[in-house]
């Protein structure tokens, strides 16, 4: 039975769920986990200017602090407790996070998931999979060191509100996940297991219509022409392919309409900024 077993990324198990087309699973796996991030950055982005803020208020009143407690300094007290209480809230911050995401401080039991739509298809059979991955008899997950040795992970990695983050293929959504036993956890999990038997075991039913799907793409870059922000680019600018990104797939969740993948809307954004800087230089 082990020679049917195949050691592939944990992504590419997820497409496998979604749909019998693995390109096709890729592609819907990159829509989910980018509708998911929205609501992820969001939540995120205001817990980390907090956290920048603690960390500043804590350096400048704490460490004083206790350097004029040392020296006996009247009125140091003060100080010192005003250093704790910024300490505190550093901590406080992180714990809510963690709270967020596991339900407490500890990862006890599976959180409901955050997608951006819970009754999606893909997202289901993708929920199918981590119930699998959520129970010890489960094969383990694993991750690499850079000297190529395994080190497994338990069940309790995918308890968490943001295990979509698991299978995305930005680091940068999964810089945001706390282990179960520790702090950030953005390792790329692989796994090793007959992933037909897997898909059997957890009653999951990929789509089988195999067909890539079709985008508008001509609508989406008309979209783009007059745009304000599109006018302001300045060429040659780094984080303008990104912005470009971040328009088009707005414009297709305006339709409610699957985006691309983003490794597409990147490989379109840049012809669009080649286009604009040729226009740009024949004007000049």
């Amino acid at each position: 039975m082990d020679d049917r077993k195949d050691v592939l990324p944990l992504r590419i198990v997820a497409a496998r769920f979604i749909n019998i087309n693995e390109q096709a699973g890729l592609t819907e796996l990159d829509r989910i986990t980018a509708d998911a991030s929205r609501i992820i950055r969001k939540r995120y982005a205001i817990l980390l200017v907090a956290f920048a803020v603690a960390i500043l208020t804590t350096g400048i009143t704490l460490i004083p602090g206790l350097f004029l407690v040392a020296s006996e300094t009247p009125g140091a007290e003060v100080a010192l407790i005003v250093g704790l209480a910024c300490f505190a809230l550093l901590m406080a911050i992180l714990a809510l996070w963690r709270s967020f995401q596991y339900g407490g401080l500890k990862a006890s039991a599976p959180q409901k998931p955050v997608y951006a739509d819970a009754d999606d298809p893909a997202a289901r059979n993708l929920e199918r999979l981590f119930a699998v991955l959520q129970l010890e008899s489960t094969p383990r997950a694993f991750y690499r060191l850079r000297n190529g040795t395994r080190c497994y992970v338990d069940e309790r990695y995918f308890f968490g509100s943001l295990r979509a983050a698991h299978v995305s293929k930005s680091s940068t959504l999964r810089d945001a996940l706390f282990g179960p036993t520790g702090f950030w956890f953005a390792r790329e999990l692989f796994l090793e297991a007959d992933i037909d038997q897997l898909i059997t075991s957890a009653k999951a039913r990929p789509n089988r219509t195999g067909a890539p799907k079709t985008y508008d793409y001509t609508d989406a870059v008309m979209s783009l022409i007059e745009h304000p922000s599109v006018r302001a680019l300045q060429i040659g600018k780094r984080g303008n392919q990104k912005q470009i990104v971040a328009l088009l797939e707005d414009w297709y969740h305006s339709r409610r309409g699957p985006a691309p993948s983003e490794t597409q809307l990147s490989l379109y954004a840049k012809q669009i900024l080649d286009v604009i800087a040729k226009n740009r230089a024949t004007k000049s």
